[in-house]
Order: C-alpha cells, then structure tokens, then sequence
C-alpha cells in the first residue's frame, strides 16, 4: 500500500451510544469501525464527517495499527448528498475512493479489497448537566423546559429560551459580579450549524476570564487545530488535541483559572495561568498566558468579570457556575 502520513484523531473519552436514531443532519458526525487493509489485514477505525457547503462533505478516515511493524492509514475524500445517502468519489493517497453514506454506515473501498467500513457515533461530554456543587456561584442556572435567571448577567438583550438556556443577541455580556482566582468554572454552549462559513465565521464566540484571557468557542469539529480554533489561547497556544463535538450537540467547558499577581506599581509579578478540559478532556495544563488575548497592551488586572462574547451567531449557553479560588 502507498505510504500515508497519518494525522492522529483525537478520539476524546466520552460516552459513546451506536447511532440508530435521526440527527439534524443525517450524516455529519463520527463514526468507528474496521479498516480492511486487504483479505487479512483489519485494523481499527475512525472517521469524521465535516458538513462544508449544501449538501457537501469532508470525510478524514484513519486506521491504526496495533501492530508497531505495520503502518495504519489515513485518507481525506469528499461526498455529496443524493436523496438519502452522500455518495463518495474522490482521489487519496494516490488512489481513487468510491462509496457511500446511508443509514448511519459508512462504506468506502479502493483498489485490492482495500476498504473502511464503519458505524456512526453518538458521543456527548461527560460533564453535560454537572450540577454545582455546595458554596458554587451560580451564574445562569439550567432546569431543563424552564426560561433561565439571566440576572447575574449584564446585558439584559440576550435570550431566555424555554429550553433553559441562554442565546446571544445584540453585543456581548458580562457577569455583574467580578472574579480573581477561580477553582473550577462549568459552561456548556451549544453551536449552530453553518456550513458554509470557514475559519472564524463558524460559529464563533469566546469565554473571556478576568475580562482579559480568551478560551475560544468555534466549531472546529474535524479540523486540525490552531490557537484560534475552539479551545485555542489566541497567540499564545493552541489545544493539546481537537475535542470538539459537532455543531447541534451540547459541548462543555471546565475551567480552572489563576489571576495574575500583580507588584506595587501595577507590573506583572506572576502571570496568569489555565488549565482547561473541553468535554471532558484536558486542553490545557497550568498554562502560563504573559498577555490579555484580546488586546496584548492592556493592563493586567487580578479581578474582572466573566464575559461571553458575541460575533454574530445565534449560539447558546447554559448551567454556568464557579467556585470561586
């Protein structure tokens, strides 16, 4: 077989369901199974399927081998939906791939009995619907069928949805209460479906701590991530690995958060640092970030608001809350 450099998936430990209901959209999404590398030869498969334009696809498939003598694959093609099924047609790795999309499968084969054949995957955040714990501030309170509390919150022109949470709407917003060290900061934030935006117009939005430091919400779903892709620090580091779910699944944030120490006159003595998990799975390790993000000049400060950011997409948030450091 041609010679692959393999992109390693990020295959993040989450619950995990075999798929056997409808989804938004009925073939974006992950997918597991075996990669047959010839009448012998199976290995273990994932894959991914990016929605990019109307009835468009980007699928990356990999196998890995559990065998160090042998290489595993990996291959990018490309499908387009016909009626019920995406039909695949496209060249990699110096072969031509032909298959389909139906039914929650996915086929596609190659040249001497070289084929991936894999089931979709449902997988959610363990960390969906974490309750807070005793002493915890809650910021945005999450009953499910209810309107939520949006009090905490200082821009009023966002939405309370009957779904209990909350949708940006008309400039950001931020916590009325200001904030230094923060032990452990719980979001969950739910993103549209836009597939024909690319790069920052996908879905975009931020978590700002201290008003200063960004951890950036996007769909990065299937990319290879940058530090302005979902979890990226911006120009400082980007994601350990792209935990991202899909767009239209709910997606969690568990951030642990150190001010910076400030000297008298108002100099940085220690910077600031993060440690972030993204659907349950670290991003981020004690990260040391020697600047605000958002603007690189601005003065540090050891207290600020939280803020959610909005760039113009219709995204929702819901069951906010911190324990304070």
């Amino acid at each position: 077989m041609t010679r692959h450099t393999a992109i390693r998936l990020v295959v993040p430990t989450l619950a995990l369901l075999i798929a056997s209901v409808g989804w938004a959209d009925p073939f974006m999404g992950q997918y597991a199974g075996t990669f047959h590398a010839d009448g012998m030869i199976q290995m273990p498969a994932t894959a991914v399927v990016v929605a990019e334009g109307e009835d468009h696809y980007r699928i990356r498939l990999e196998a890995t081998s559990n065998d160090p003598g042998r290489e595993g694959a990996t291959i990018e093609v490309y499908a387009s939906r016909s009626g019920f099924e995406a039909l695949i047609g496209s060249r990699s790795g110096g072969y031509h791939w032909h298959g389909q999309i139906k039914d929650g499968r996915l086929s596609v084969a190659s040249a001497y009995g070289t084929r991936f054949e894999l089931n979709k995957v449902v997988r959610k955040s363990p960390k969906e619907g974490l309750e807070p714990p005793t002493g915890a501030v809650v910021l945005l309170p999450y009953k499910e069928g209810t309107k939520p509390d949006l009090s905490a919150w200082t821009n009023q022109e966002w939405k309370a949805l009957d779904n209990g949470a909350m949708q940006v709407s008309k400039g950001s917003t931020t916590t009325k209460e200001r904030f230094g060290d923060i032990q452990h900061l719980h979001l969950e934030f739910w993103l549209p479906l836009e597939p024909l935006n690319r790069g920052q117009g996908r879905c975009n939005s931020g978590v700002f701590l201290n008003d200063q430091y960004e951890v950036q919400i996007l769909d990065s779903f299937g990319l290879v991530e940058t530090s302005g892709d979902c979890g990226g620090l911006y120009n400082v580091k980007r994601p350990d690995g792209n935990a991202s779910l899909p767009p239209l699944t709910w997606q969690t944030y568990d951030i642990e958060f150190r001010a910076p120490r400030l000297n008298s006159d108002g100099t940085v003595k220690e910077q600031a640092r993060i440690t972030v998990y993204l659907n349950g799975v670290k991003i981020h390790d004690n990260v040391a970030i020697p600047h605000p993000t958002a603007n690189p000049n601005a003065e540090p400060k050891p207290t600020g608001p939280i803020q959610l950011q909005d760039h113009g997409h219709p995204i929702q948030f819901r069951n906010i809350w911190l324990v304070k450091g």
